[in-house]
């Protein structure tokens, strides 16, 4: 049975028509049946559940991510008693995220949406093509997306930083600390998340129009810090605040670091750097997300030695 929440939409959450998203009767024609809402903090304890149950560990399809993005990707949701799907309304009508969840839950998902279009599933894990594979033998296409594929770290690793493969890591560490004569750090809370909020604010000034566009959704996550249950630090550098890091846990043993805004030129490895110093100890991996193929972003985080690449697809499906 579909359980998804369509009990009104705030003013904030309508599209440019001025109807709620997800909600016009053209669009639950091309849902399973109970269509799609707009994500919600109501969802959030159910769809980690869902996920938690299932072993995905996708950043993608976390709760903290999909409420963070939800306006720029424009998702929406469908709850199921054991699987979620999200429509990525940024990217078409038939724009989904691979379902997540029980495999049953999935397949009733998948085929609740094949009468209505020809669905292209994005985040799809070599485990999901395999389920794809298996279940519609011969009906998707799959292509890599390398520009998608998230960046995993080892945690240890990242905080001793040996032998020669790190070297370059180590002289970028070094060069941050020696930016400023003293650095502190201090637990992001309820009670210093304004001051994030306004680091976030500074730097997208300083990029302007033309920077990357994740800013908004940081400050969404930073105002529902704790209600996402998020974790992270906020940095001074000789006094003044000077750069933040906010994610959360994929699970006890995976930290996803969703955000990061330095203020000062070349000290990004030395934030990160104090930030697995920083993580509980039960924290093994770090998952530091996609480089969105972004050649400078690409080389900084394979400069900083990744344990893991997670190889994604995009299957499209054809009649």
């Amino acid at each position: 049975m579909v359980i998804c929440e369509n009990s009104g939409i705030a003013e904030h959450d309508r599209n440019d028509s001025g109807r709620g998203i997800g909600m016009a009767a053209e669009d639950t024609s091309r849902a399973p049946s109970g269509g799609f809402s707009p994500i919600t903090l109501s969802q959030m304890e159910r769809v980690e559940a869902i996920r938690l149950a299932s072993g995905n560990t996708l950043y993608a399809l976390t709760f903290p991510t999909l409420f963070a993005w939800s306006a720029a990707e424009r998702y929406e949701i469908c709850l199921t008693d054991d699987a979620y799907v999200v429509r990525i309304g940024a990217l078409g009508d038939d724009a989904y995220m691979f379902p997540c969840g029980a495999e049953e839950g999935k397949k009733r998902l998948i085929d609740a949406l094949l009468p209505h279009g020809a669905p292209v599933f994005h985040c799809v894990r070599d485990e999901d093509r395999r389920f794809l594979e298996e279940t519609y033998p011969e009906r998707f296409l799959f292509t890599t997306c390398r520009d998608d594929y998230p960046y995993l770290y080892d945690r240890q690793a990242q905080v001793a930083l040996a032998g020669k493969a790190y070297k370059g890591l180590r002289h970028q560490v070094n060069q941050g600390r020696a930016a400023a004569r003293a650095w502190s750090v201090e637990a992001l809370s309820a009670a210093n998340v304004e001051r994030a909020v306004a680091i976030n604010r500074e730097w997208a000034r300083r990029r302007g129009e033309g920077g990357p566009a994740d800013t908004a959704a940081a400050e969404t996550a930073l105002d529902h810090f704790e209600q996402l249950s998020m974790w992270g630090l906020l940095f001074q550098a000789d006094g003044t605040d000077a750069a933040y890091v906010a994610g959360s846990f994929v699970t006890p043993e995976i930290y996803d670091v969703s955000f990061c805004k330095v203020l000062i030129a070349q000290c990004d490895c030395y934030v990160k750097w104090m930030l697995y110093k920083a993580l509980p100890p039960e924290v093994t991996t770090v998952d530091s997300e996609e480089d969105m193929g972004l050649q400078g972003l690409r080389t900084h985080k394979l400069l900083r030695v990744p344990k893991e690449l997670t190889r994604v697809w995009k299957g499209s499906f054809h009649a």
